[in-house]
């Protein structure tokens, strides 16, 4: 949800039982969890798999901090947000140099006086900075300086395409090629991780032959593919090709980004009849009900929003099970509507 959004439904149960639970005391008078830390133990972990180190899990929900549209115009909203969502009991926050956010994140994060090992941080390289081996380990080093932070816990290739300048014969030249960029900026995140700076590496906005470029080095597979994914654009293809990989999809802009879809494209999913009449079965929000649709699937989601009543939707939607019927019927509102975000199946 967005800071534009309008309940549809009471809030669920589950966040305000959880709540209020944390107001009394256990027989013993001892007191238990605080609200924020109860919301926390209520948002499941995922194991990440391949690339990443062993045993590390990753929040099923985090917020992101994209800057898409009229969203984020300046930095104490984001810090304010960061600060909010980790203290309502968030522990996953997604960044990228390219958001030009990351400082203000930073902020955020020692704002909420939180543990920096309690909470999961993903940033991403490129595309608004070269890619290249290089340039991709120069460009970590801009990552950790502008996080305040000796390592991320996840990081990404944000875009399969080579964009802007690079130093990198392969991205750059007579001997570049897309598929050459990609390899080469995938050596360097493997350089990265083995130095212990990122405890997992990933992919951004892959199509299946942009992941088989990296597949094909024979080497590390990364641990998370982060695409565009809601009802009305869903590769369900390439979400099955990433599990046979054990790659967890991460479907970012899972309510279709409606500040930007209800401008540039006029529509706002959340309105749509079909998820409106849905939400007022189970007496949710629709934005409960689009990502319960999604995490049902076997996937993790990234929505942004700077109100806390909405981040509390976006912790408090896991005890929501849509029947088979109603999962089939969001799940056929796919449509030619153009991606909200651009489109990486151009990129060969």
């Amino acid at each position: 949800p967005f800071a534009l959004f309008t309940n549809m439904a009471p809030r669920n149960s589950c966040f305000a039982v959880l709540v209020a639970s944390a107001a009394l005391l256990s027989v013993s008078g001892s007191p238990v969890l605080s609200s924020r830390d109860a919301v926390a133990a209520s948002i499941p972990r995922l194991p990440l798999r391949n690339a990443a180190v062993e045993g590390l899990t990753i929040p099923a929900t985090g917020l992101g901090t994209g800057g898409y549209g009229a969203y984020y115009h300046n930095a104490s909203a984001v810090t304010t947000a960061v600060k909010n969502w980790l203290q309502l009991g968030g522990e996953r926050i997604d960044a990228s140099l390219t958001y030009k956010d990351q400082v203000p994140v930073a902020q955020g994060i020692a704002a909420s006086g939180l543990d920096r090992k309690s909470i999961f941080v993903t940033s991403k390289v490129g595309p608004g900075d070269p890619l290249g081996y290089n340039d991709t380990l120069s460009q970590f080093d801009q990552i950790l300086s502008t996080l305040n932070t000796t390592y991320v816990d996840l990081l990404l290739i944000h875009w399969p395409g080579p964009v802007g300048s690079s130093t990198d014969p392969s991205c750059v030249g007579p001997k570049s090629s897309p598929r050459a960029c990609r390899q080469s900026t995938w050596r360097a995140l493997e350089v990265i991780y083995g130095s212990g700076k990122a405890l997992a590496i990933g992919v951004s906005n892959f199509e299946q032959h942009h992941v088989q470029d990296i597949l094909d080095l024979n080497s590390l597979v990364p641990s998370v593919n982060q695409v565009e994914f809601h009802p009305y654009w869903h590769e369900d293809a390439l979400v099955t090709f990433c599990k046979q990989h054990n790659i967890l999809f991460n479907g970012y802009s899972p309510l279709g980004a409606p500040d930007v879809s209800s401008k540039r494209l006029g529509w706002d999913l959340r309105q749509n009849s079909v998820v409106v009449g849905i939400a007022n079965k189970y007496k949710r929000t629709a934005a409960e009900v689009l990502l319960a649709w999604e995490y049902g699937q076997g996937l993790i989601v990234n929505p942004r929003t700077k109100n806390p009543e909405h981040m509390k939707e976006n912790m408090g939607f896991f005890d929501l099970q849509l029947d088979a019927a109603d999962a089939a019927a969001l799940a056929a509102l796919k449509s030619d509507q153009p991606k909200v975000c651009p489109d990486p199946t151009k990129i060969p």
